[in-house]
């Protein structure tokens, strides 16, 4: 698994591609150019809600014959409760000893067996609070969900490249929108999908914190069924609910809200005991950054305003041939996707 995050950027011309199977929908997008100056080939997103195995596998055949894609090969991401991922400090060593020495930090942080995982770390540079030793960026995935996902790009007629994560995915394709973000800025990203929450606090352009959180637009959508009769999927989210029923869907959803808003602040609190550093910026995306009474609900919490940010910004875009129009409306949802993009051919 490719968690090299700074190392394996794209740095040629030649077109990559990204897909992101997310348990709501799956986005694909297709861009070309060096590291330099990339553009937009072509995008697109398609629902697979309540659809699995072989059935996301033709959604996904389906999505790139409709964009025309023209790299076979793709580079995919895991995320959720079959990954983790680990900021640790560790003493200089050789190879082969820090090789042996992650793979016993990572059987520590595990709740699996770390003989059924696939593993990788990458260094992102010395330590500046203990003497010879240095920050490792670590991650375990289980075989079985690495598995799962290949045969469904497999499956769809296609060949896995790279598998990254979304965290560090995001983090890439933010750290490529934002080349002059201050150094001494501790920020944080939140990505808010279907299943799960990414969460990633950046220091100095490296990744200091990372965790993904069992908070997502699905415990929107239950629990407003439950609780309020209203099928969010039928409404197209909470805009399109009944205005009757506006005022107890608002409710629930605060509710919910606040117990993804609780989660965040524990891992927030748990970084800054840990690194000295409080969150100063937050920067949402995913399909559930848009949701009322977000902006509200961290202002509240945090005393930061959160910003939407577009992941697709740092790409030329034709407008005789993508419609910057639809972009506007989606982009948020693609940072795992764009992030997926960069990264060059293994």
């Amino acid at each position: 698994m490719g968690f090299d995050i700074t190392k394996k950027l794209r740095a040629h011309a030649g077109n990559n591609v990204g897909l992101d199977i997310g348990s709501h929908s799956i986005k694909m997008m297709e861009v070309s150019g060096s590291s330099d100056k990339m553009s937009l080939v072509s995008f697109g997103m398609k629902k697979v809600y309540g659809k699995s195995g072989e059935a996301i596998s033709d959604s996904v055949r389906s999505l790139s014959e409709e964009l025309k894609i023209g790299a076979r090969d793709i580079n995919i991401s895991l995320a959720g409760s079959s990954v983790v991922a680990r900021v640790v400090s560790m003493p200089d060593m050789t190879g082969e000893e820090l090789r042996n020495a992650v793979r016993f930090e990572t059987e520590k942080s595990i709740p699996f067996d770390i003989n059924e995982c696939t593993l990788d770390f990458f260094i992102q540079g010395k330590d500046t609070r203990e003497e010879n030793s240095s920050n490792i960026l670590l991650a375990a995935a289980k075989r079985e969900s690495v598995l799962t996902k290949i045969k469904i790009v497999e499956d769809a007629g296609l060949a896995v490249n790279i598998i990254d994560t979304d965290s560090f995915a995001i983090s890439n394709v933010f750290l490529k929108n934002f080349t002059s973000i201050d150094p001494v800025k501790t920020v944080a990203l939140i990505n808010i999908g279907d299943v799960c929450t990414n969460l990633v606090i950046l220091r100095g352009g490296f990744i200091s914190f990372v965790r993904d959180l069992t908070n997502g637009v699905s415990d929107f959508r239950a629990s407003i069924l439950r609780k309020c009769g209203v099928d969010l999927e039928s409404c197209s989210g909470l805009n399109g609910v009944p205005a009757e029923k506006s005022s107890e869907v608002a409710l629930t959803a605060k509710g919910v809200l606040a117990g993804l808003v609780d989660n965040i602040k524990l891992s927030f609190g748990y970084h800054e005991n840990q690194s000295g550093h409080g969150v100063d910026q937050i920067y949402l995306s995913g399909g559930g950054s848009n949701f009322i009474g977000f902006d509200e609900a961290f202002q509240n919490a945090f005393g930061i305003k959160p910003e939407i940010w577009n992941p697709m910004q740092f790409l030329d875009v034709d407008p005789l041939k993508i419609n910057v129009d639809e972009i506007a409306k989606v982009n948020s949802s693609f940072a795992v996707c764009a992030g997926l993009s960069l990264r060059e051919r293994a």
